[in-house]
Order: structure tokens, then sequence, then C-alpha cells
């Protein structure tokens, strides 16, 4: 189910300008290379929200490095307690 769904993500990313750069099964970090804009940025906040979910877990934001054109952006899943 996992793969299925990875795979899933990784397809409706790629139309999207946004791409998973790295991600593994059994990790808890995604990090995303995007445009930089807003609208990349919040597209990409939900994606990293929706992986976590996946996982019964809550998506905490733990770094973001701009230049003048793509971001890449990364997340942890964490359990919800301790938040």
């Amino acid at each position: 189910m996992t793969m299925r769904a990875l795979f899933l993500v990784l397809f409706l990313t790629g139309c999207s300008g946004i791409s998973i750069v790295a991600m593994e099964d059994k990790s808890n970090y995604i990090t995303f290379e995007h445009p930089f804009t807003d609208e990349a940025e919040a597209r990409v906040r939900v994606r990293g929200e929706q992986l976590c979910a996946q996982r019964k877990q809550a998506a905490i934001r733990t770094e973001r490095t701009c230049s003048l054109s793509k971001c890449f952006t990364s997340y942890q899943c964490t359990d919800r307690a301790a938040r």
C-alpha cells in the first residue's frame, strides 16, 4: 500500500513542478524541491501533511533553503503527542 501511495504522489508532484528529492520508506524525513513561489510552498506543505497522515503522524517543517528560482523544503513526520 505504501509503495502505491508513494508512486501516486511522485506522479502527481511531477506534473506540478514539485518533486520529492529524498524519502525512504522507513525514514521520517521528506525533502521536496519546488519553485520559489508561495503557491508551490503551500502545495508542498499539503503534500507533506498528506504523506505523514498516511503514517498517522503530523508533518513538521524542519528546513527550507531557497535560491532565486527554487527551494528545498524538508518535513519530519512525528507522532502527534511528540509535538
